[in-house]
């Protein structure tokens, strides 16, 4: 199943970044309920000049994916479960049984949501390695129904070795109120010598059954949102000027 492939790719991503940040005391819950559905697409992309390079087996499975739909058909304490079907480009389906605990991070789809209501501070989950790693701000995403309140995690890292100077940044957006996850991105680089390699995947949810995913990207609905409000200013400018003369 591909969305446990970037699920297994991100929880790898946490492992190796799990240093030492203090975990804040939060009360947990989660934001969403059975009947919930939750539709994600994903990209991968990958580059090198060494000859001895080869694709990544994860990135190969990425790009055979069409999208992969995450059923919520439980919520039990702070435990969810549900059901991912998920459709490759071949036409075929696959369907599997998923469930995370947003308090502790345990499940086979960790990453996949976290608690409700979390803010800058607090951290993804309470339990090891996961609370290593809190939230960065809350910012404002444009949608079709409204802006909504978004947590951000961001986790960069650099190291060196004999294989190389490695440099890695991923990305995680969760809707508030919901906690759940709309989108993933993580970028790798590794320069070696004279060779490079490089790659990056994104997760990124196209539909929901709980708010209005947006048809185009939040920067192309902002700047025309910019646009309309200058468009106004200069009617308004114009018809006052008019009514002066």
């Amino acid at each position: 199943m591909n969305l446990r492939t970037v699920l297994l790719s991100l929880i790898s991503t946490l492992l190796l970044f799990a240093l030492v940040v203090v975990a804040s005391a939060q009360t947990r819950t989660p934001g969403v309920s059975a009947g919930n559905m939750f539709t994600y697409s994903y990209t991968a992309n990958w580059n090198s000049n060494d000859p001895n390079a080869t694709v990544p087996s994860e990135l190969v499975n990425i790009n055979e994916t069409q999208w992969a739909e995450v059923s919520v058909t439980a919520v039990s304490g702070t435990n969810v479960t549900g059901t991912v079907t998920t459709r490759f480009e071949n036409g075929t389906e696959t369907t599997n049984d998923c469930w995370v605990d947003v308090d502790t991070g345990d499940g086979n789809t960790t990453a996949l949501f976290i608690s409700a209501g979390l803010v800058p501070g607090d951290s993804m989950y309470s339990g090891s390695p996961y609370n290593t790693w809190t939230i960065n701000e809350t910012v404002p995403r444009v949608y079709q129904s409204g802006a909504r309140d978004t947590n951000h995690i961001n986790m960069t890292s650099t190291s060196s070795s004999f294989q190389g100077n490695l440099s890695e940044t991923t990305n995680l957006y969760y809707d508030k109120s919901t906690g759940a996850l709309v989108q993933f991105s993580k970028a790798v680089s590794n320069q070696t010598g004279t060779y490079l390699t490089t790659y990056s995947e994104e997760m990124q949810i196209t539909n929901s059954s709980v708010w209005t995913v947006p048809e185009f990207p939040d920067s192309l609905i902002l700047a025309m949102f910019i646009f309309m409000l200058a468009a106004l200013s200069v009617i308004a400018i114009c018809k006052k000027t008019h009514s002066r003369s």
